[in-house]
Parts: structure tokens; C-alpha cells; sequence
């Protein structure tokens, strides 16, 4: 017999992403979107609109039978909190049930900070958060760049932010809110930002790769984003044996070559300056062109193996190194044409993500914590 508490969670989540996706609907198109009785529909749809979840937003007039209550989702009733932590700086998004970012908030600080300068702008970021949402925060996502165990929270490895490492990430915030944080790996949060508000809202299967500090990927197959303790690291795949070190101890990885650092201290050599990130580049020289272009062929060898052996319709760029595309996209494409498969390499679009990367991963954190109002799976 099945679990009709469960059922009842899944049918409203279910009811909730339908209207979240598709404007003007009511409960009756609803019903026949979704296969359910029209009558149970209706009954779940009173409920959420007592809870403060749907409201009635309009009314629709047919040319017969009697006029439709078009629903939507709650602007101003419920939000969720997304916290990224990066190398340099904690960025903070409230979002509405829509995603649309209700307020933002960061805190910087110098690369190799210590656990206390993070925890302390962390908090900066979450108690100013908090106090504009008040009671109507219904939970929070952190996120940060690394290897964190499932089971305990705990940072297992952060090659870029060492000063995480064997943190119980949850105590960054959970005297606070220990209860509703949910934590994401960076680079997962976001391919989350992409499958809820971005580039993959409408498809089923996609990948997204982060260009950053560090390299990852996050792969979502059914509209399910993969999740373990040791996927995504992408970034640590090795280009170029014997090639040049990573941080990570081995040599040759595609980290080594396309790391925002490594870019950054490489245009510096060519052209002077001290950036810390791609997005303070100015006007690149002659030799600071071809260290771009020397990044997208590397980019193009590393996404090679993605492709050969998922082969997903759709992969995603976020980071920095996408604002130079004249530069990188070319020669990503030669490095595309020596390793992946022609025939894989066709049925795949690499495509930059329209969010800024900060704002990515942030506003994936808070669709980590939004997540279960969406999808209810039979094992929550």
C-alpha cells in the first residue's frame, strides 16, 4: 500500500514545479498536465494556497464554460538563502520561489584566508541575509569548492581553500540555523542554478563545468543532479603526463592549465599587473592573447573525455575564462577535434552560462535548499 503522506508530497511538489514553469495555468489544466483527478488538484491546490505557497494571480475568460483562476508561486511568502564560498569572497542571494534574487551580499578577503576571516564573513553575509528575510527564510544552502562527505558535512579536501579542510561546514552557520542548511558542492550548485533557472530548465540531461580558481563539473541525468562524495572533479583529469603540477600534488592535470590563477599569473608575466581574477583583465597583448587561446585548447582536451562518455546534449561554461570567447571557443574547438569523437562532438552544444559565476553558485546553494519543494523522491 503506499505511503499516502508521501504521495500527498510528491503530488503537491509536482503541482508546485508545474506552475513554476509554465505561466497561466489553472487547477484544471493542471489535472491534465499532470494525469491527476481534477478534484484532488483542486483540494491540493487549496492547501497551498492557504500555506502561503500559490496564490491566484489572475483569471482567465474562454470563450466557454465559466471563467479560470490562473495560479502562480508566492513572490514575497517564502525564501530560500544560497551561500557560496569562494577563495576570495562569500557571496549571499535570497531568492523567491521564482529564483529571482530578492537581495545580495558580500564579504572578501585575501586568498589562503584564515578559518576564522571565512567563518567570520560567512556570518557577515548570513546574519544580514537573515534579517531581511525574517520568518519567511525557509532554509539554507551553503556551498564551497572540494571534496565534502555526504554523510557528516565535513570538508574533506578544499585544494583551494585549505583552510576548510576537515571542517564541519554546517558549523559555519549552525548556531544559527543548524536545521535548514543544506550543503552542495560548488561546482554541482552550480549545474542546480542552471537546471532551475538557467540553461537547462528545460532539458533532461546536461552537464556543467566550472571555470574557475578550481575546475569541477556537475552532471544532471533526468532531471537528477549526480551526487557523491568524489564526482565532478573534472578539473583533476590528467591532460598532459608529466605536464606541470597542480595543487592537487599530481602533474599534467587540466586544473594546472586552465585554473583562473594560472591564467591570471601567466597574463601577468606577459603584460605586468597583479589580477586576482579574469574578470580584472584589461586589454590583452599579443602574448596574452595566446595565453587564452593556449587555456581553450587545454579546456577543449579536458572536456573531451566528458563528452566521449556521457555525451550530454548540452555542457555548460561558467566562469571568468568565458568573457574572452574570440580567444578561447577556437582553439577549445581544436582540442575538441583531437580527442573527443566526431560523432559525440556533434550531437553536443558547449555553451557559456548567462550568470555571473559567483551568482551562479550562490543561487545554486539556494536551489539546493529549495530543491525538495520541487522533486520529492520516493526515498526522502
Amino acid at each position: 500500500m503506499a505511503n499516502q503522506g508521501l504521495l500527498k508530497r510528491l503530488n503537491m511538489a509536482r503541482i508546485m514545479d508545474a506552475v513554476r514553469r509554465q505561466d497561466n495555468l489553472h487547477r484544471a489544466a493542471v489535472a491534465d498536465m499532470l494525469g491527476l483527478d481534477r478534484k484532488s488538484v483542486t483540494n491540493l491546490a487549496t492547501e497551498l494556497l492557504q500555506e502561503g505557497w500559490l496564490m491566484e494571480t489572475g483569471v482567465r475568460h474562454p470563450r466557454r464554460g465559466r471563467p479560470q483562476i490562473v495560479l502562480g508561486l508566492s513572490r514575497e511568502r517564502h525564501y530560500h538563502l544560497g551561500i557560496h564560498i569562494s577563495e576570495t569572497k562569500v557571496v549571499g542571494l535570497l531568492i523567491n520561489l521564482y529564483g529571482e534574487i530578492v537581495s545580495r551580499r558580500e564579504t572578501s578577503y585575501a586568498f589562503a584566508s584564515s578559518l576564522n576571516q571565512i567563518g567570520q564573513a560567512v556570518d557577515d553575509v548570513f546574519r544580514s541575509l537573515q534579517d531581511i528575510a525574517g520568518t519567511r527564510l525557509q532554509a539554507t544552502g551553503l556551498t564551497a569548492p572540494g571534496i565534502i562527505d555526504d554523510q557528516t558535512g565535513r570538508m574533506i579536501r578544499s585544494v583551494n581553500i585549505p583552510a576548510l579542510d576537515g571542517v564541519s561546514l554546517r558549523q559555519l552557520i549552525g548556531r544559527h540555523d543548524r536545521g535548514g542548511v543544506v550543503l552542495e558542492e560548488a561546482s554541482r550548485a552550480k549545474a542546480l542554478a542552471e537546471k532551475w533557472f538557467g540553461q537547462g530548465r528545460h532539458l533532461n540531461s546536461f552537464a556543467c563545468v566550472d571555470l574557475g580558481i578550481g575546475i569541477g563539473a556537475g552532471i544532471v541525468t533526468d532531471r537528477r543532479l549526480h551526487t557523491g562524495t568524489n564526482l565532478g572533479e573534472i578539473g583533476h583529469n590528467i591532460i598532459k603526463p608529466g605536464g606541470k603540477i597542480c595543487r592537487c600534488g599530481h602533474r599534467g592535470c587540466l586544473e594546472a592549465y586552465i585554473s583562473e590563477r594560472v591564467i591570471c599569473q601567466d597574463i601577468g608575466k606577459c603584460q605586468g599587473g597583479e589580477a586576482q581574477t579574469l574578470a580584472e583583465v584589461g586589454p590583452l597583448c599579443p602574448a596574452a592573447e595566446d595565453v587564452l587561446a593556449q587555456a581553450g585548447f587545454a579546456l577543449g582536451l579536458g572536456l573531451a573525455p566528458l563528452i566521449n562518455i556521457l555525451c550530454p546534449p548540452l555542457i555548460v561554461l561558467s566562469g571568468n575564462l568565458t568573457n574572452f570567447e574570440s580567444f578561447v571557443f577556437p582553439e577549445m574547438e581544436r582540442g575538441l577535434a583531437q580527442a573527443a569523437l566526431p560523432w559525440s562532438r556533434r550531437a553536443v552544444s558547449v555553451k557559456a552560462s548567462t550568470f555571473a559565476p559567483d551568482t551562479a553558485a550562490a543561487l545554486g546553494a539556494a536551489a539546493a535548499a529549495m530543491n525538495d519543494i520541487f522533486e520529492v523522491t520516493t526515498n526522502t
